[in-house]
């Protein structure tokens, strides 16, 4: 009974969907490693973060922690390589939504299909657990990013005024429908 209680308001079990191991992928024509984030990966992710952000880090340590921590919901998975951390991306698995937290490619490894890829994987990922929607936020300022977006269906939402603190700019919420496999039958 207590199962069938907690399904009505939550899933009772992590999802498959959070799930993964690590494997070779090829994006235009390199191939690469794909793994589960973890925690031993902070200060590479942090690295990054800071040659994107001119030295500066949105997110600290503490944070990637514990975005890390939460194994019920939320799912980081990086892109290396040979030894080197070049892209990542989180996404929260919730039963109304999926929502993308980060997404970062190191600037000397951008323009080469990686968020493309990292995003493509999480969107498939939320249409084999349902989901009806995958979410973000991203910086009215950031053209390219709002531009891949908007490449893979992402719509515009509301402006969230001040929404980085640190140098207080605005964000757009974008938001994909999903449509189920169930559904394109």
């Amino acid at each position: 009974m207590l199962r069938k209680f907690k399904s009505w308001f939550g899933r009772a079990e992590p999802l498959d969907v959070l799930q993964f191991t690590e494997q070779p992928v090829t994006i235009k024509d390199v191939t690469y490693r794909m793994k589960k984030a973890v925690e031993a990966n902070i200060p590479a992710m942090l690295a990054v973060e800071r040659r994107i952000y001119a030295g500066r880090q949105p997110w600290d340590a503490r944070a990637f922690h514990s975005e890390l921590r939460r194994y019920d919901k939320a799912l980081y998975l990086n892109i290396f390589h040979q030894s080197d951390l070049v892209a990542y991306i989180g996404t929260w698995f919730t039963p109304n939504e999926a929502h993308v937290t980060n997404l970062a490619v190191d600037p000397d490894w951008q323009r080469r299909g990686l968020g493309r890829f990292l995003l493509t994987t999480m969107i498939e990922r939320a249409k084999t657990a349902e989901m009806p929607k995958m979410t973000l936020e991203v910086r009215v300022d950031n053209a390219p990013a709002i531009a891949l977006y908007h490449a893979l269906g992402f719509r515009d939402g509301a402006i969230k005024p001040n929404y980085y603190i640190a140098d207080q700019m605005d964000a757009r919420n974008m938001i994909l429908t999903i449509e189920s496999e169930k559904e394109a039958e």
